[in-house]
């Protein structure tokens, strides 16, 4: 979508200089002094709107998480947010401050169809200790999907979310590597990047 802004502003202004090269061009053919070439770039199509840069921010009190596409949890101190923390420790059997000392090495905040993923891990040691937060932004509904060893425990707030394909791929390999309901080999080889 930015693309296509940043595309449609430099077509934008690209016609633009066209109209003002061609207004000298006839304004030095007539001799005319009057004829100003900003006023007759059409302003209209040169507004670009915030909203086409920033994605919607929804009317709950998480809404402020899909801000941070793109960004990295803990350089934006998201985890300080009283809000943010109080959600995840309010889940049922879910152990925050261990999450909290294990979340060191970690992926972006990602949107797909509705649903806000971004995971972490213990730094140098993923396979022991790793975190995928998911939130449908919809039904503001929270599930922390929590890897340990060659085991997978899931914490939901709400019920379960329906994961888009990306991010159901992306858990069934990361379930596969680290060897979930694996009898002979449980060796986990999870890492935050799906190979």
């Amino acid at each position: 979508m930015k693309a296509y802004a940043l595309a449609l502003v430099i077509l934008i202004a690209l016609s633009s200089c066209e109209k003002i090269k061609s207004l000298k061009s006839s304004e030095e053919k007539e001799g005319s002094e009057n004829i100003n070439p900003v006023e007759e770039v059409d302003s209209v199509a040169l507004e670009v709107t915030e909203a086409e840069d920033t994605p919607a921010i929804p009317d709950t009190e998480l809404g402020f998480l899909v801000a941070y596409e793109g960004k990295y949890a803990t350089q934006e101190n998201l985890f300080e947010n009283e809000v943010f923390a109080a959600r995840l420790r309010k889940l049922d059997r879910f152990n925050y401050d261990a999450m909290m000392e294990r979340w060191n090495t970690e992926t972006p905040v990602v949107v797909e169809d509705g649903v806000l993923h971004m995971s972490g891990c213990k730094s140098h040691d993923c396979p022991s200790a790793a975190y995928d937060f998911f939130w449908d932004i919809e039904n503001d509904n929270i599930n922390i999907f929590n890897f340990r060893g060659n085991m997978m425990r899931i914490y939901q707030e709400k019920g379960w979310i329906e994961l888009p394909p990306g991010f159901a791929r992306e858990m069934e390999i990361k379930k596969s590597n680290a060897r979930i309901g694996e009898i002979e080999d449980t060796e986990s080889t999870y890492s935050l990047t799906v190979e």
